[in-house]
């Protein structure tokens, strides 16, 4: 006897489902539900007889249909044909027979029963229907509600066999609008909510503080679903409490937004630093809940340097515009050049400047160092007295003077300069001359190349010019002209004008010799002239025709 043996769907009694479209006889035991082991045998020879002897072993276990018979053999010859009737949940496919026939050791068959269809389930309103697969015996379809309703019923149905078919084995359910029990009361505010037994999905709801209360959390919540069964407000709603931030103050900076008397919840504040200090933390803080700032007022850290190095016979050079001091803040990176005094000089080659480094430091200095000459060397002469203002090591300093006695009763005096040098370079005792004054466009009443101690000059312009400075000049010991040579300066004639209008944009040249240039100009002046006479003419002609 040839029966079912392998587990049924719940959803399909006396069926076995399988996606296979064909089934050829299964193997062994597991295939026939043998479990004794002396009909497994007997089983076992009757297949291999039909594949020595061209037979069909045991007929196939089909998931559509089953056999109508009940058969006692084990071996089938082939053309020996079996007939088949559909499982329940199909039905037999037209124009195709229920058989099948042993041929060449293998049972031969079309697929003749197909499932069958459920009915459409119909629309779920404030829903949908969802179909895994199709609407065919076995399958199962899915309810979901729209969003802010809530389902009432199953929400799988499966397709399965009643009565003499197929159906649904739930019916629709039912999508019912969320609904939220009255909005909760807060302390020292209220809602703007109507007094109502409940609220259905989306209503909402708006709290407000009580003066000189501040809200924490949101001033609105509405009324949601819960896991698709419940109607609940979100968010929570807030709550109202007294909040008052102490003033922040932040060293070495400055706020620049957020000015009040009073800070409460959620009041802003943004800060900066003063220049030449970096912020550390949030530009931007909070009045917190807690009465407090969040996050915590920044911090100002020094992030440049000050304090200028002191550098002895030295000056600081401009920097910015201005001149440096201890009390300015320098960023890092900031290059000062200083400068040494007169009489002073670099202690080295290397440059007179300083840094701000990255750890706020000012980078070493080179320093100054006095200026020394180097003892005079004199022929014809000796040095009779010294003035030194040094108590260092180096003969002469800047200002040093020496005195030297010439021979020939000529007395000379040379002095250490700021270079290092002296002056004049190279002191000789000769006779005290005055070198010869040179002056343009004027003449000399003594002319020399070199004038004696106590000489004197007068000094007279060529025409046109006049003296500007001394009419007379002496040779005094330090070989300099006293009181200081003249100049002579041309002197525009009075005369020489400009010419009528025109010459408001020419003028005389400075040499009143060239006759040439000086008529072009005066030509010129009379053409414009007559010009001007001419248009005044034109217009007096214009105003006195009759009109």
């Amino acid at each position: 006897m040839w029966e079912n043996h392998q587990v049924m769907h719940p959803r399909a009694p006396n069926g076995i489902l399988h996606r296979k479209e064909k089934m050829a006889a299964q193997p062994f035991s597991s295939l026939w539900g043998v479990s004794h082991p002396a009909l497994f045998q007997m089983t076992l020879v009757a297949a291999l007889m039909a594949t020595v002897l061209g037979g069909c072993g045991p007929p196939p276990n089909l998931y559509f249909a089953s056999l109508t018979t009940v058969l006692n053999e084990t071996y089938f010859n082939t053309g020996t044909v079996l007939k088949y009737a559909c499982r329940p949940g199909f039905s037999k496919v037209n124009f195709l027979n229920t058989f099948v026939t042993c041929q060449r050791n293998t049972w031969r068959y079309n697929e003749f029963c197909t499932k069958k269809r459920c009915r459409n389930p119909g629309e779920l309103q404030n829903g949908k229907v969802i179909a895994k697969t199709d609407h065919f015996f076995g399958s199962h379809i899915e309810f979901v509600c729209s969003e802010g309703y809530i389902l009432i019923g199953a929400a799988t149905s499966y397709c399965e066999i009643q009565d003499k078919g197929v159906d649904w084995s739930e019916p629709l359910p039912l999508c019912v609008i969320a609904k939220c029990e009255p909005p909760p009361d807060i302390s020292n505010g209220k809602h703007n909510g109507e007094d109502e037994d409940f609220y259905t999905y989306g209503s909402s709801v708006t709290y407000r503080c009580d003066p000189n209360f501040s809200m924490i959390g949101k001033a609105s919540i509405s009324c949601t679903v819960e896991n698709n069964t419940i109607g609940v407000w979100r968010p929570s709603p807030p709550t109202c409490k007294k909040v008052i931030c102490p003033k922040p103050e932040v060293k070495n900076g400055k706020a620049i937004s957020g000015f009040r008397t009073i800070y409460t919840y959620q009041n802003s504040m943004i800060f900066d630093c003063e220049e030449g200090f970096i912020l550390k933390g949030s530009s931007l803080i909070h009045c917190g809940e807690d009465n407090d700032w969040d996050p915590p007022p920044p911090i100002c850290e020094l992030n440049s340097c000050t304090d200028l190095p002191n550098i002895p016979n030295a000056y600081w050079e401009r920097y910015n515009n201005h001149v440096p001091t201890k009390e300015q803040i320098y960023n890092i990176g900031t290059v000062l050049r200083y400068k040494c005094h007169r009489g002073y000089e670099p202690a080295s080659d290397a440059p007179t400047t300083v840094t701000c480094q990255r750890n706020l430091t000012w980078t070493p200095h080179i320093g100054c160092k006095e200026l020394c000459c180097p003892i005079p060397e004199l022929e014809n002469g000796e040095i009779i007295s010294k003035s030194t203002s040094s108590v260092n090591s180096c003969a002469y300093f800047y200002r040093d003077t020496v005195h030297y006695m010439c021979y020939k009763k000529y007395q000379f005096e040379a002095r250490c300069r700021e270079d290092g040098t002296w002056y004049p370079k190279t002191p000789t005792c000769d006779e005290p001359l005055c070198p010869k004054p040179e002056i343009a466009h004027a003449k000399l009443s003594v002319n020399k190349d070199q004038y004696l101690q106590a000489a004197n000059v007068t000094i007279q312009c060529d025409s046109g010019y006049e003296l500007d400075g001394p009419q007379s000049i002496t040779c005094l010991e330090d070989r300099t002209w006293y009181p200081g040579v003249p100049k002579c300066e041309w002197v525009v004639p009075e005369s020489c004008e400009h010419v009528g209008k025109g010459r408001k944009i020419m003028q005389c040249l400075p040499n009143p010799a060239d006759v040439k240039t000086a008529l072009e100009l005066y030509k010129y002046s009379l053409e414009i002239e007559l010009l001007e006479r001419q248009i005044e003419k034109a217009k007096k002609y214009t105003a006195e025709s009759p009109r």
